[in-house]
């Protein structure tokens, strides 16, 4: 494969660029991160102001360059006529490539092991250094109060204004920033660009999946593959703290009759260990450059799964 689908590092063709996203596609669905739907896009790298992304189609069936649509990123509409049907939520990714210039790929997720904490009010933190990117606070984007009079509510991001308000959620204007306004400046070889920066690499959203923002395709499919993991690692780490530890009672204790408590505080007994933001932040800087091992390895796997084929050009000099 490619050293790195990434049009702001290095010019890629664009039979590169297609055999990159339907990779990119079959490892996500290979990963349980996308099943039958979902999606993955890339920034067009001769053009900024459009983008590619696969059809109408379950990310593990796409396989060729007749599978992926060249969009506007004014408004999620096609470049070219007569293309099939598109996925309804693209303004997902539109909306999100005008927002900030920096970001070349996205990928949306329904991943039943993320859901619950866009629910439950539990926040999802990084917890392992392979998760730093999730930083301390991961928002949650609640859909309902975005509908616009007469809309459907159904959850999706059917147009501009809704994909708008959920880019926007990834840097709120009130927010100090968490790795690119403290840490981006000190990574070796970056420019400091942060009005073009997200604040945040990955975004909940209330009773319907997650969405992540990265510099490249590799970027993106680790930022979504471990963002499942950690919310695996994060539930099963919460899980074995309240099954282990008990409930403690602070403060002073007044029992009225029949053993009511009328004053006094409950607290669980076993803290999580979560990163900090330095070790968060740093945890990852560390970590994106590594990220051409695992996705050999995924590209590997997909490669020699008959369930997948990908009929780009090139793909025999694999």
């Amino acid at each position: 494969m490619s050293a790195g689908y990434f049009p702001k590092r290095e010019k890629i063709g664009l039979e590169d660029l297609f055999k990159g996203l339907v990779t990119a596609s079959h490892i996500l669905h290979n990963n349980g991160v996308l099943d039958a739907y979902g999606h993955i896009s890339v920034r067009s790298p001769d053009n900024p102001a459009s983008f590619y992304m696969p059809c109408n189609i379950s990310p593990a069936l796409v396989s060729s360059p007749d599978d992926i649509i060249e969009y506007n990123v004014e408004d999620a509409s096609p470049v070219e006529k007569n293309v099939p049907q598109g996925y309804i939520e693209r303004c997902i990714h539109s909306e999100i490539y005008k927002r900030f210039p920096t970001v070349n790929s996205v990928v949306h997720s329904h991943c039943s092991d993320v859901l619950p904490y866009g629910v439950s009010g539990v926040p999802l933190r990084a917890t392992t250094h392979m998760a730093g990117f999730l930083g301390s606070n991961v928002p949650v984007w609640d859909i309902s109060s975005h509908y616009s009079s007469g809309s459907k509510h159904d959850l999706l991001v059917r147009d501009t204004s809704l994909g708008a308000s959920l880019s926007a959620t990834f840097k709120p204007a009130t927010s100090a920033g968490f790795i690119y306004s403290k840490m981006r400046s000190a990574l070796p070889g970056a420019a400091a660009e942060p009005d073009h920066e997200p604040d945040h690499y990955v975004v909940l959203m209330q009773g319907h999946g997650f969405t992540t923002v990265a510099h490249s395709i590799e970027e993106a499919v680790v930022q979504a593959i471990y963002t499942k993991e950690a919310s695996k690692t994060q539930t099963t780490a919460l899980t074995l703290r309240n099954a282990y530890f008990g409930v403690a009672v602070e403060g002073k204790v007044d029992v009225e009759g029949g053993g009511k408590i009328k004053s006094g505080k409950l607290k669980m007994e076993g803290e999580l260990k979560y990163l900090s933001d330095k070790e968060a932040a740093e945890a990852w800087s560390s970590m994106k450059e590594t990220v051409s091992r695992p996705w050999a390895l995924w590209c590997r796997e997909v490669e020699v799964n008959p369930l997948y084929k990908n009929d780009c050009p090139g793909c025999e000099d694999d």
